[in-house]
């Protein structure tokens, strides 16, 4: 007595019907394509504002555009991470230059620049961990103490 081969399910047979069948009328052969594999990494970026800082004359010193924060996390895993992007630019060329600090709320781990050449440059902060908010300030001279100006940017909901 011989052993019956495995019985296939109606669902798998019409699959494979259809798949016969699609290759035939196409003339081309079909094979399943492998699922891509998730590396678990879910980002959401958002704009932050614009930010200027100006003199007692109304003269700007510093400016901060194109402002984004992209908040990442692995579903997998479970970690967390921010990455802060701008432009900073020192608008006079006067020896006195633009700055600006980026600081992460629940750890206040911080990330500071500056520029000094009157040509916006980018700047780029990434931190680890979750946080809550991240706090971004902008001002000008050697020790940050003219015109203060900041923003504070709130993760998207899920982050």
């Amino acid at each position: 007595m011989s052993a019956c081969p495995p019985r296939k399910s109606r669902a798998k047979v019409a699959a494979a019907s259809a798949l016969t069948l699609a290759a035939t009328l196409t003339g081309a052969a079909v094979a399943p394509t492998p699922a891509a594999a998730d590396d678990g990494d879910r980002t959401q970026t958002v704009n932050c504002a614009s930010l200027w800082v100006n003199d007692s004359a109304g003269a700007t010193h510093a400016r901060l555009q194109g402002c984004t924060v992209t908040w990442g996390k692995n579903i997998l895993d479970g970690a967390y991470w921010q990455t802060v992007k701008f432009q900073l630019l020192d608008t006079r060329t006067d020896g006195v230059c633009a700055r600006a600090i980026v600081i992460l709320s629940d750890s206040g781990a911080s990330a500071s620049s500056s520029e000094c050449k009157g040509v916006p440059t980018t700047k780029t902060a990434t931190f680890s961990g979750r946080a809550t908010n991240i706090f971004i300030r902008i001002s000008y001279g050697t020790n940050s103490t003219y015109g203060k100006i900041s923003t504070n940017v709130t993760p998207p909901s899920g982050f």
